[in-house]
């Protein structure tokens, strides 16, 4: 990534039955992507409405082309089909007239205005969105990978350094030897009086034990059918963006509720 290069963040909003994230173009682009993501179901026609309106509400905010698109609660894309050929809208401001023209059909990048393209413009025009540069994106990863140096530094100390400090300690001080010799022989007999049954296991270790047998007793079964495992993992994967796509809903009627009664 080149060091002026410039990544915009996104914006949200709420919409009731559906929210809207419109994110300015990335490098290379001609057009923004306007995302509709369907928290309540709605017929097809009203769908393609809103994304039509939408459109003309983004463009008249930012004139910039935009790539309309829907998606269900499960974050996938919803079909179109019967009402629209295509699953997506390609809508750009006409250069003489200044209207909105909104394409239902696929299209070439010949077609549509290069004004994206100008990095420098969509910095001017994208004034109230969030954006970093490339120099900014690397010394926040680098910041992280510092971060988890210092992590791993601190982890080998404590499993290597000190264990390695206690056996040097151990190798001087007889009594230090004594203390370690009794320690271990405590741990030997407590070990042998859990397998033989006289000392249950802590709460803790049954709670591990029982949670590896409910694992290995999963396995088993999902290698005796693994095509019910693959149907089973989608429709975990389903749920949990559909959990994830009405959390996000919520987040941003509580925000803009919020925003409302601060106004």
């Amino acid at each position: 990534m080149a060091s002026d290069e410039i990544r915009f963040g996104s914006l949200k909003e709420d919409r009731g039955w559906y929210y809207v994230e419109y994110s300015p173009p990335v490098t290379g682009f001609r057009f923004s992507i306007l995302r509709l993501s369907i928290v309540e179901s709605r017929d097809t026609e009203a769908v393609v409405a809103e994304m039509e309106s939408e459109a003309r509400e983004w463009l008249s905010r930012y004139p910039v082309p935009i790539m309309a698109i829907a998606f269900s609660a499960d974050n996938s894309v919803l079909s179109l089909s019967g009402v629209r050929p295509i699953n997506y809208l390609i809508a750009w401001l006409e250069s003489e007239s200044n209207e909105p023209v909104l394409c239902w059909e696929i299209i070439g990048d010949d077609v549509l205005p290069d004004i994206a393209l100008n990095r420098d413009w969509l910095v001017e025009v994208f004034t109230d969105v969030p954006h970093k540069t490339g120099a900014e994106i690397r010394a926040e990863v680098a910041g992280r990978v510092a971060s988890q140096r210092v992590g791993w530094w601190l982890v080998f100390v404590w499993a290597v350094a000190v264990p390695f400090g206690v056996a040097v300690l151990e190798w001087w001080s007889d009594l230090l030897g004594l203390l370690v010799l009794g320690y271990a022989f405590v741990k030997a007999a407590i070990h042998a009086l859990r397998l033989t049954g006289h000392l249950p296991s802590s709460a803790r270790k049954s709670e591990k034990e029982a949670e590896d047998l409910k694992m290995q007793h999963h396995h088993y079964h999902c290698e005796r059918n693994p095509e019910a495992f693959v149907r089973l993992k989608a429709e975990n994967l389903r749920r949990e963006a559909i959990e994830r796509t009405k959390a996000e809903a919520l987040a941003l009627k509580a925000k803009t509720s919020s925003a409302s009664s601060d106004g």
